[in-house]
């Protein structure tokens, strides 16, 4: 594969700090806790789906891409100078790879789908669709090294990894119903996490990996909920009725943002990891959706 133009190491640095010099002025002055890092989403507010960033109180919202194809699914780097993201493009979803000031997008040439970036910045999961369904796959950052770890077909989604890098976890409907599952991510010692009537996604792991936040409908809204990451001991987070979903956690722990139409359309909030202190941060007659954190690069 053709290696792509990448900025020298010194250029990228200074480029992502003219765009993300404004989150950090608000950090500092802030009294949000997770002031080390910004909030990733998609919207279609100016017309045609994008990337946005905005500071973890809702301020400097900022738009990153502004392509006529539909942008979706942001995830930050762990060193926080990129965001992979999906392209959708005649139908087709594609991975691309951009600085984290929206600059230089680079396509993966691999199709895409929700994706989420490794711990070590390595590697991408992501959920395409294969042969009719939805697969967890595996990249490294290049573009190379591809790896499809399912093959069934009843649907394999919402993929993300464990804080380990070593392990994947994701949402599937092989036990006849959608619950939450982990696997080595060689796709290898398969462990079912959940095995309840309701349905269970959107696993995301405490980035101590004890806890695991997920959406489920047991109680006939989606809601949001957490258990220990054996899948003992769940606790209702959210309930707000309707439809709650996408959480993930900040990077110390503290937070967790997440999409809720409790106002009537998908719109970012956040809460505390404990549930408390739900604060709306986006405020649309369109979708805000697929929240995710980008790190403050040093």
């Amino acid at each position: 594969m053709k290696a792509h133009r990448l900025l020298p190491v010194p250029l990228v640095l200074l480029a992502v700090c003219v765009v993300l010099c404004p989150f950090l002025a608000i950090a500092s002055g802030s009294t949000v806790e997770s002031d080390s890092a910004i909030i990733l989403f998609d919207s279609s507010r100016d017309g045609n789906r994008g990337i946005y960033a905005m500071a973890a109180d809702g301020s400097n919202q900022t738009r990153l891409t502004d392509h006529p194809a539909t942008d979706f699914s942001p995830s930050g780097s762990p060193d926080g100078l990129r965001i992979a993201f999906s392209r959708q493009i005649s139908g087709t979803n594609w991975l691309y790879i951009m600085q984290a000031d929206g600059q230089e997008p680079q396509p993966l040439q691999v199709e895409g789908g929700q994706v989420v970036w490794s711990p070590d910045g390595t590697r991408l999961v992501y959920a395409p669709h294969i042969g009719g369904d939805a697969e967890i796959c595996i990249v490294n950052d290049d573009g190379t090294g591809f790896r499809q770890l399912t093959d069934n077909t009843c649907g394999d989604f919402e993929p993300t990894w464990l804080p380990d890098g070593e392990h994947v976890g994701w949402s599937s409907g092989t036990s006849g119903n959608a619950d939450i599952f982990v696997m080595r991510a060689d796709g290898t010692e398969r462990l079912q996490i959940t095995d309840d009537a309701s349905l269970e996604v959107y696993p995301s792991w405490s980035p101590d990996g004890s806890l695991i936040a997920f959406c489920s409908d047991r109680t006939g809204a989606w809601e949001i909920y957490v258990m220990n990451a054996d899948g003992t001991d769940v606790r209702q987070l959210t309930q707000a009725g309707g439809l709650n979903g996408c959480p993930r956690w900040s990077p110390d722990g503290s937070q967790i943002v997440f999409q809720s139409d409790r106002d009537g359309d998908s719109e970012i909030f956040i809460m505390a990891a404990d549930g408390s202190d739900v604060r709306q941060l986006t405020h649309n007659d369109v979708e805000d959706a697929h929240p995710s954190w980008l790190p403050l690069s040093p």
